[in-house]
């Protein structure tokens, strides 16, 4: 007898254990992460979902990840294009600019708090402050954005929408964000993107 209750309990877990373990197994378990693999929450997804970054989902037996896509593009541009689009930064801008610098364009389709957490983004304008050498920023609204230019805070309007209809095929995302590199290579990122994060990519 001193034997029977520990088979009874052994069988008992051999025929309910796996039992459990597949009702389990065919819910799956959903998880969200970013463009590195990292785990997000599913909050901080649909942000990224809103602000624009492309998705690819993979299912496995027991999981189904959402992972956020690199949002980003990069081309090149011909000699003579290159030139063209540092005229038309000329043009917005109101001056010359170096043809030896990075140009680094923030998009805006709002005058809202995103613009104005940009303005006086400490840490990218002092990173551009320390190179001024090496690349130029510009923030600039489209013509319907409500934005007044303001050069000393670095914000013009591209009253032409050159930069939308250009490259970004008329984008109905409110932000988006291009930089040029002196060879005519260019990365656009889509969306909402940490502007240190845009420059960090050029060098």
């Amino acid at each position: 007898m001193k034997y029977f209750k520990p088979f009874i309990i052994s069988f008992l877990l051999s025929c309910f254990v796996p039992t459990i373990a597949l009702g389990q197994g065919s819910k799956k378990k959903v998880k969200y992460a970013d463009a590195r693999g990292i785990y997000i929450s599913e909050k901080k997804f649909n942000e990224c979902l809103i602000a624009g970054y492309p998705t690819q989902t993979i299912v496995e037996d027991r999981i189904t990840v959402h992972f956020l896509s690199q949002n980003f593009i990069k081309g090149k541009l011909t000699q003579t294009e290159n030139e063209q689009v540092r005229l038309m930064i000329e043009k917005i801008i109101g001056k010359d600019i170096d043809r030896n610098k990075v140009i680094s364009i923030h998009l805006y389709k709002k005058n809202d708090k995103n613009l104005q957490h940009d303005i006086k983004y400490k840490r990218y304008w002092k990173w551009v402050k320390k190179n001024p050498s090496r690349i130029e920023g510009y923030l600039i609204g489209n013509k319907d954005s409500g934005i007044i230019p303001s050069p000393e805070k670095h914000v013009y309007v591209d009253s032409y929408n050159f930069f939308y209809n250009t490259f970004f095929g008329n984008s109905e995302l409110d932000y988006n964000h291009i930089i040029f590199k002196t060879d005519g290579t260019y990365k656009l990122y889509h969306g909402n993107y940490d502007n240190l994060g845009v420059i960090d990519g050029a060098f």
